[in-house]
Order: C-alpha cells, then structure tokens, then sequence
C-alpha cells in the first residue's frame, strides 16, 4: 500500500502570540508524527506584514533526518538579531510567521504556522 496521508506537524514550542526580544533566542520545539516515517523538515521565518521589507528579518533551514522515525521530537534556536546582517538597519518588529513543513518518505507534505511577535529590546533607566 502506498502512503497518502501527509505527516503530523506539532508546534509544541513557542506559543501562539510568544513575543520574543531582539537580542534573545527564539526557542523552537516540534513534534512529527508518520505512520511511514519524516524524511525532512523545513522551518521558516518571516514577518507577516512586511514581506521583502527594508528590516525584516528572515530565516530558515531544512533539516534531513538521517534515520527512521514515525514520531520524533526536535529542538531548534534562533537569535533574533537587534540589527539585519552586514547592516545597522534595526530589525523590524511586529506580528511574524513561523512555518514548519514535513514531508514524509513518500512526498506527502504537511504545512503549519504559527504567529510569534519580536518586540524591541527597550532600555529602561
């Protein structure tokens, strides 16, 4: 029999509306289920209003996962940079996307998103 079902995606880690401050860690964890086994994963990070925009901070990676696992658990952090690379432009904040793709050994794909906020990191006196 040939696998049709897309695999489970969970976000377990952060929570919808997670506010996270430029400077600090973004702290990700995601849980796969397939019945047939997750060949990869792709995480994705993007700003929900200002796609392409001067400031907005992007990132992702595909990970390839190089052993059989109908369920699993990943880890994964990213700093929220205060500056864009290579630039004094502040990072843009705001409402941001966070989207986790898997794909199982037959191509079934499965997509979901969640919302995260990055606010500034403001010095208090």
């Amino acid at each position: 029999d040939e696998d049709t079902s897309a695999p489970t995606i969970e976000i377990l880690k952060p929570e919808e509306n997670y506010v996270v401050i430029t400077g600090q860690n973004l702290i990700m964890k995601f849980r796969f289920t397939d019945e047939y086994g997750i060949q990869k994963y792709k995480y994705e990070i993007f700003s929900e209003d200002m796609i392409g925009q001067v400031g907005e901070f992007t990132y992702d990676k595909e990970v390839f996962i190089p052993q059989l696992y109908t369920e699993a658990v990943f880890d994964h952090s990213v700093k929220i940079p205060e500056t864009i690379s290579g630039t004094t432009t502040p990072t843009s904040t705001g409402d941001y996307i966070l989207r986790v793709t898997a794909t199982d050994f037959y191509g079934n794909t499965n997509v979901l998103d969640r919302t995260f906020k990055i606010e500034p990191n403001i010095i208090t006196e």
